[in-house]
């Protein structure tokens, strides 16, 4: 399915109702929500993501209580057993774990080919899921939640420092009373300027960062921003970003902690102090 859709189907909402008969209430805030139904065990999902019709599958994680940090390690390694479906750690589905791919048919399909669809899809989610006890194998004995582990260092600019300082009045904004819609556009402008700039870098592997004693194990209110280097503030830039696709709460976290305000207000005096700037 190529076209770009502004609505879900209506023949894939009635093959999904017949499918799965209970349906369940969505607790996300702002639109659109997805179609949820209640499996018991399992909470199953039609969303229309970026265009595209999306089947979730969501069930509960194999660990009681566990940081921010090491649910998304853990994530991140669930989603390495299971190429080719998108794993993420999401709220709003009734179960964090969620599993999604992407449905096929034409809008004006019938009823029975979405049906089709669903059920040919479904047995490759729970396949992917049915692998969590195998991703969390281990994961416990891999030291405690803060590791003694160096960050790497990277090279900054003075131009980087610059950028990322002038995303502060964001952030400050960003922590006021805004809808979803409003935040979504500063995460937007946050990744799209860091981005331009080459200060994100999606192609370098960042997850294991978050077992570092200075990242808190994803606990952002311990970290200590106002003592980073340029190298170890862009360093967090990249976990956040690439951390919050196995784990969507981090970036959101990050914003209503305050860290993010906190990541550019240390830039900008990082900046201050660096011989010959401005230009």
């Amino acid at each position: 399915m190529n076209e770009s859709l502004d609505t879900l189907p209506p023949n894939a909402l009635a093959a999904f109702a017949r499918l799965f008969s209970k349906e369940k209430r969505s607790w996300r805030h702002g639109l659109p929500r997805p179609r949820l139904a209640d499996l018991g065990h399992a909470t199953a999902g039609l969303e229309l993501r970026a265009g595209k019709v999306a089947l979730h599958l969501a069930e509960d994680c194999p660990f009681e209580e566990i940081s921010p940090g090491y649910l998304t390690i853990f994530v991140h390694r669930l989603s390495h057993l299971c190429p080719g479906v998108e794993i993420a750690y999401r709220t709003g589905y009734g179960h964090p774990i969620v599993a999604t791919l992407w449905l096929e048919p034409a809008p004006d399909e019938s009823e029975e080919v979405w049906a089709d669809a669903i059920r040919a899809t479904l047995p490759r989610l729970e396949a992917a899921l049915f692998k969590q006890p195998e991703a969390a194998h281990g994961l416990s004995e891999d030291g405690p939640l803060g590791w003694s582990r160096q960050l790497p260092e990277v090279e900054v600019l003075p131009d980087q420092l610059h950028i990322i300082g002038s995303l502060a009045d964001d952030f400050v904004k960003a922590n006021a009373d805004l809808d979803e819609e409003a935040l979504r556009c500063h995460q937007n402008r946050f990744v799209r300027r860091t981005r331009s700039f080459e200060i994100l870098q999606p192609e370098l592997p960042w997850i294991d960062c978050l077992r570092h004693d200075d990242l808190r194990s994803g606990f952002w209110d311990g970290v200590q921003v106002e003592q980073f280097t340029a190298s170890q503030l862009v360093v967090l830039i990249n976990v956040l970003h690439q951390g919050n696709v196995y784990n969507t709460t981090l970036f959101d976290r990050a914003r209503s902690s305050g860290l993010l305000a906190k990541i550019c207000a240390r830039a900008r005096e990082l900046l201050k102090a660096t011989p010959g700037w401005p230009y």
